[in-house]
């Protein structure tokens, strides 16, 4: 297998960065009562987001679509699903009380399962073709892993499956082989396969004769403690791009990061590799051309880069000071050695980072800045967005040798980024504690924090739009200020 493009070294940052509003921003849901900040700042009474998905986006790199179906689904912390139109900026959907425990992830079914295939070339009609959208699975800390058809409101047309074990929760769902078949990180230190050939008698998505996902069996041995990642990538194995695979990555809060081949019949045959990641892992992505790298995200706030075939790492990218060093890059500050940065950087800017967590990575295509033309050979990259408890977020360019930070996002959210669909013509769905979807254009022109440009953001709420009144907008303005005077305005 060729090697990572990347390679050990001391990361140099790049202080280049454009701050972005979101072009729009919707309210999922709310609540008769209002959650109230340390700081006096007032979320919309509302739940979580607890996770998201689109058809457009597959955080495995297996996403396909050149078109933009425009839908987004968000698992809320009230365990409903909600599915929202990005193109008419409404909520279009709702399953109320889909689980009766918290639900961990959801994923939608790939085009290649509603016989669209995976052509998208240029000449191909089919390349304009965005997927139906219309099935999609969740996996819950109920013990159970459903599959939902969008077109029904009723949860109780859902097909169910249970995991063996008592009292096992499914925390983790990804979706391989053209989505035939589902693994599932559970509690139980286990990855669980379910059989998804038979949940539909033909590809035919105006038949609704659907079957429950029928449980095949488990690997028991990869990992020790919660399997809190599960990821099928399709991997090139040679140079030659129709020499492919397909792996599957588990990541669990034993540290370890595994890489299996399902095709094999032993779980001991299916092992690859196996990575020591040396804390919990909370999310992992491949990368490289041939996706022959993998990133992983840690409970500490860390970020690794390995070649997972080898099973070695290729960088720590910064260890424990890696939040210090996207700070100082945000604010333009210092040059960190990826070997030496350590824990004291940070504890900058009286003791409070502008970067306290990580929210994910991911291995896409950005056109250029300003360009509109997504269809233009733009060379993908590894991008690592980040944030803080004050709603804002940080796109991160990661190379070999080089940290750049990119895009600050801003005014949209006012709690903490949980998770984010990221589509191939630059746009960017957020969701956040605040239980707000927010929409950014990652090619658009960035706006000077400091130069007193306008942004007119709109909150819609179900169907319609929400007004809200001077005081808050008062509170908005002098919680800028502060940000203003606490941190500096280096855009």
């Amino acid at each position: 297998m060729a090697s990572t493009p990347f390679s050990p070294g001391p990361y140099t940052l790049n202080t280049a960065m454009k701050t972005l509003h979101p072009i729009q921003t919707t309210v999922t849901s709310f609540t008769s009562e209002s959650t109230q900040r340390a700081s006096g700042f007032e979320y919309d009474g509302s739940h979580y987001i607890l996770s998201m998905a689109s058809p457009n986006d597959d955080d495995s790199g297996n996403s396909s679509s050149s078109s933009t179906s425009g839908v987004i689904a968000a698992a809320l912390s009230n365990r409903s699903i909600v599915q929202y139109d990005t193109r008419t900026n409404q909520i279009v959907h709702r399953i109320e009380k889909a689980h009766d425990g918290p639900i961990s992830e959801l994923v939608f079914f790939p085009r290649e399962y509603y016989g669209l295939g995976n052509d998208i070339s240029a000449d191909n009609d089919i390349a304009t073709t965005a997927p139906p959208a219309t099935l999609i699975m969740s996996a819950s800390q109920d013990g159970t892993v459903k599959l939902f058809d969008l077109r029904v409101s009723s949860s109780s047309s859902a097909m169910m499956s249970t995991l063996q074990h008592p009292n096992e929760q499914a925390l983790s769902i990804s979706l391989g082989y053209g989505g035939t078949l589902a693994a599932v990180g559970t509690s139980k230190s286990r990855i669980a396969f379910f059989d998804l050939r038979y949940t539909t008698t033909s590809c035919n998505t105006n038949n609704n004769n659907y079957a429950s996902p029928k449980w095949m069996g488990s690997y028991q041995d990869a990992h020790t403690d919660d399997v809190t990642r599960v990821r099928f990538q399709t991997v090139s194995t040679t140079s030659q791009s129709n020499s492919q695979k397909v792996v599957l990555a588990s990541a669990s809060e034993d540290g370890l990061l595994t890489i299996h081949d399902p095709s094999q019949s032993t779980e001991e045959a299916a092992l690859l590799s196996v990575m020591n990641i040396g804390s919990p892992i909370r999310h992992i992505g491949f990368f490289g051309p041939q996706y022959e790298g993998v990133c992983a995200l840690t409970g500490n706030e860390t970020m690794s880069v390995w070649h997972w075939d080898s099973a070695q790492r290729i960088s720590d990218c910064g260890g424990d000071g890696l939040r210090g060093m996207l700070s100082d890059a945000v604010v333009g500050v210092g040059n960190y050695d990826n070997h030496t940065a350590s824990a004291s950087s940070s504890e900058s800017y009286g003791g409070k980072n502008l970067v306290e967590y990580l929210v994910g990575c991911r291995w896409t295509n950005l056109p250029d800045h300003g360009s509109k033309d997504t269809t233009s050979s733009v060379s993908p990259a590894l991008y690592v967005i980040a944030g803080n408890s004050n709603g804002d977020g940080y796109v991160y360019r990661v190379d070999a040798n080089q940290i750049t930070p990119l895009v600050h996002l801003k005014g949209g959210h006012r709690g903490c980024i949980r998770d984010f669909c990221w589509s191939n013509d630059g746009r960017l769905v957020t969701g956040g504690e605040d239980a707000r979807l927010c929409q950014w254009d990652l090619t658009g022109d960035g706006i000077s924090s400091s130069s007193g440009a306008t942004h007119s953001n709109n909150l819609v709420g179900g169907s319609g739009k929400i007004k809200r009144d001077r005081s808050s907008k008062q509170r908005s303005e002098k919680n800028d200020a502060k940000g203003k005077t606490k941190f500096g305005s280096p855009y």
